[in-house]
């Protein structure tokens, strides 16, 4: 009864045992959670961002991985039940915070740092403190702000916009990149990059079909391809993530988009390899 009044596309749900194998698997996620965050099960995996100039790494995502019992929990599995509440804050800042020791254990090393980009839950948006909490965690740990990157997602329109104007202008102010995730995914709003100061506009996967010569993918191809002019004509730098095939990467470069991130480069990777990664990048000084 409760799912029905609070899933917007439906109106009636019928009850059996995998509805009921989901409600207890969720209640089992968020009883575990708290004891999770409080052992580290969480860790951060790093996937590269590729250059396609020279296709050296320019930057990186922060991912979670939850290890538990010797066994990896995909994300997917934990992370929509962590959104319902505001388990999915605590997340966030455990990612940021792990992500800020990281990046200065790097810098004390002499490696070559790159940014990184964060990810923050839309649920974090009606924390008054947050753009304090947020420089305070980064601050803690002596990272330049140049080294990181908030990632809101694109389903972030349907909070308050005001509230969202405030910690995007306010991460300006401050140095630290934005990026709107995923756009493309949901309803859109042509006002969310017209009216924020974005740095990065990370374009969804779903624009770039799997099989280039289809010619049923022609349509996404062409927004794609403005999407990209457009970004770039008001100053946004442009990502795509999702990229499996070196068809897929011609067609990004002939259309002047030279940031990529997805399989074909590298699947998301632990902490110790993405250092070998580091300590092969060229200095950009």
């Amino acid at each position: 009864l409760n799912i029905a009044k609070n899933t917007k596309t439906v109106e009636y749900i019928f009850f059996d045992k995998k509805l009921m194998d989901k409600l207890e698997y969720a209640k089992k996620i968020e009883s575990m959670f708290y004891k999770a965050l409080e052992n580290e099960e969480f860790q951060v995996y790093f996937q590269p961002k590729i250059s396609l100039n020279n296709y050296q790494l320019a930057g990186a995502e922060a991912l979670c991985r939850w290890f538990h019992n010797g066994k990896i929990l995909p994300p997917d599995s934990f992370i929509p039940i962590l959104e319902q509440s505001k388990a999915i804050c605590f997340l966030d800042f455990y990612m940021l915070e792990h992500t800020c020791m990281n990046i200065r254990k790097w810098l004390d090393r002499g490696l070559n740092a790159v940014k990184v980009s964060v990810n923050l839950s839309r649920r974090n948006l009606g924390d008054m403190d947050l753009l304090d909490n947020i420089l305070r965690i980064i601050d803690k740990y002596s990272v330049p702000h140049k080294y990181i990157e908030i990632e809101l997602t694109e389903t972030a329109v349907d909070v308050n916009f005001d509230e969202l104007k405030k910690i995007v202008l306010g991460l300006q102010k401050e140095g630290i990149s934005t990026s709107v995730d995923d756009f493309g995914m949901g309803y859109s709003s042509l006002s969310l990059i017209r009216e924020l100061p974005w740095n990065v506009l990370k374009i969804d996967k779903s624009f770039l079909p799997e099989d280039m010569s289809d010619k049923k993918t022609t349509q996404k191809l062409i927004m794609l391809k403005h999407v990209v002019a457009m970004a770039q004509d008001i100053g946004l730098e442009c990502i795509v993530e999702g990229i499996e095939t070196i068809d897929q990467i011609k067609f990004l470069k002939e259309n002047n988009c030279f940031l990529a991130q997805g399989f074909y480069f590298d699947k998301p990777m632990p902490v110790r390899e993405f250092e070998d990664k580091l300590a092969k990048n060229p200095s950009k000084d």
